[in-house]
Order: structure tokens, then sequence, then C-alpha cells
């Protein structure tokens, strides 16, 4: 016999919520989209709109008062800016015609050759006449456009003063051009006519054809001669030849000898020719001599001829 089980006891189903569809829930469901559609359609509301017109109102306001603002700010500048202007030209224009800027006192240091009235003549620079007027600029171009000047300096000095310093290009030599005798500097470079107005007695300077190699040796030997390592006056020297045998050979007039140095080895010929010449004047020979020429490690005496014949 099977044993008796007890039968459970069936379980209630979930109660379910039953509406009765009478069609009233559909009617209000459209009712409510039509009225969000004609919602969405006419935008927001009228304080809405109010309230964004102000702000963008309030927006174009502080723009616009930026704008006004910078333009005023710039319209006083540029006042400012011209009335600047306007009152230095009118400061200028008076300065220039203002006796408190008369020129009355030129100082001119360094001429030599160039007399003062050229040199003011030359800078465009007179007593007199208002010291603004005058460019500084366009004086010392002017004064360097000159030939004897080498360097140039002109200061102003208010109210009423310049000073100009000036260094002039020394001359060496006279070189002759074309029929013309010409001042030259000490590397035989010309620097202007010889003239009665500024007349300065000086050797006559002669380079030969193939001789210009040894121009620089002109320099060495003014040098020497106003170190007084040559037994000879500067002032004595009547002319100055570069050649290229006999190197650089110079005359003196008033003993009508002619000294010629190689410029193969300069220093050593110097010093030959000058211990050669201490020997002939000691022994008073040098009177009877009419050359003396040191090259390549000698020293060649060529006598005059009377001398030769006794």
């Amino acid at each position: 016999m099977f044993p008796l089980r007890r039968r459970k006891k069936p379980e209630a189903a979930p109660t379910r919520n039953v509406y009765v569809d009478d069609g009233e829930r559909p009617r209000k469901a459209a009712r409510r989209m039509q009225e969000n559609a004609v919602a969405e359609t006419k935008g927001p509301g009228l304080g809405a709109r109010l309230g964004s017109m102000f702000a963008g109102g309030a927006k174009t306001l502080g723009w616009l008062k930026s704008f006004l603002l910078v333009t005023l700010l710039l319209a006083i500048g540029a006042g400012i800016v011209g009335g600047a202007c306007v009152l230095s030209l009118w400061l200028y224009n008076e300065a220039l015609t203002s006796d408190f800027f008369t020129t009355r006192h030129i100082d001119v240091t360094g001429n030599v050759r160039l007399p003062r009235e050229m040199v003011l003549e030359y800078g465009g620079i007179r007593e007199g006449e208002n010291c603004l007027a005058v460019s500084i600029t366009q004086a010392e171009r002017q004064l360097l456009e000159t030939p004897w000047v080498e360097e140039v300096s002109v200061k102003r000095l208010l109210p009423d003063r310049f000073v100009i310093r000036i260094k002039e290009r020394m001359p060496s030599f006279w070189v002759q051009r074309e029929g013309m005798l010409y001042y030259a500097n000490e590397r035989g470079e010309i620097i202007a006519p010889v003239e009665s107005s500024n007349f300065l007695s000086l050797p006559t300077l002669t380079i030969e054809a193939g001789a210009e190699d040894e121009v620089p040796y002109l320099t060495r030997l003014l040098k020497d001669l106003r170190a007084g390592r040559l037994p000879v006056e500067a002032g004595v020297v009547a002319s100055v030849t570069l050649s290229p045998g006999r190197g650089v050979e110079m005359y003196l007039e008033d003993r009508a000898l002619r000294l010629s140095i190689a410029t193969d080895d300069w220093e050593g010929n110097l010093r030959r020719l000058v211990v050669t010449l201490g020997d002939l004047a000691e022994r008073q020979e040098l009177k009877n001599v009419r050359e003396v020429r040191a090259v390549s490690g000698e020293v060649w005496v060529v006598l005059r001829q009377a001398a030769r014949q006794s």
C-alpha cells in the first residue's frame, strides 16, 4: 500500500487591474499631444522673448559704448600728436629767425695748407648766420670732398659756436702729370695742384716703369730720414726716383750727390750705405764722390770725373 500524501492547496492567481476602455484616455492623450505641438510652434512665451530681447540689446549697447570710447581715445591721441608737431614746427621756425642762435664763434684747428677762410667756405659755415640752419652732415661731406682734407669733425655748440677739427693730407713730394705740378703724399698719391697760395718746396718724385712695386719703400725712406738714420737732411733732397734696378734713389742738389738703396735688403743696404758715407766724410773724400750705391750686400762708390783725372 502506498502512503497517503496530503495535497497542497492551489495558489491563487495574481490579481490584475482591469481598465475599461471607454475611449476617454485616448482622447486626453491626443489633446495633450496637440497642445504640445501648438506650444512648440508658438515658441517661447512673451516673457522669455522680452528677456532675450533685453539681453541682446544690452550686449549691443555695451559694444557700441566700447567702440565710441576707443574712437574718442584715438581722436584725442591724434589731436595731441598733431598739436605737438605743429608746436614743434612753430618753435623751430622761431628758432631759425631768432638772434639768440646767431653764429658768433667758429674755432678751426688742424688746418695747415688750407686757410681758415677756405675751410669756412668749403663747409658752408659763416659768422652772422643762424647756426641751426647749418647741416653738420653736409658740412663734413663738403670738407671731405676737398683734396686736402683727410678727416674732419664739425660740432655745434649752442647757442652760437662751431668747432671744426681737420686732419689734412700732408704732402711729401711733387709729382708732374701732363705738364702740371701736383702735391703728392708719401705713397705718391696726388693731393692737389701746386699753387702760389699754398706753395711748399718738396722733392720731385719719379716712378719709372716697372718700379711700381717699390712704392711702399717711399714711406720707409721718409721714416728713416725723419728718425735721423741717414746722415742727410730731408730739406736737401731735391728728387727721389724709384727704379727697378737701383731701388730708391735720392739726389742731393747742394752736394750734387746721388744715393741709391736697393730694396732687396733694405735694412742691410741702408746700414752699409751709412757706414760708407761716414767713412768718406771722415777721410774728407765725400766731395769727390758723385754716387754711392748699396745693392746686394755691396757698396759701390762712383767718383767724379775731375777726381779720377787728378
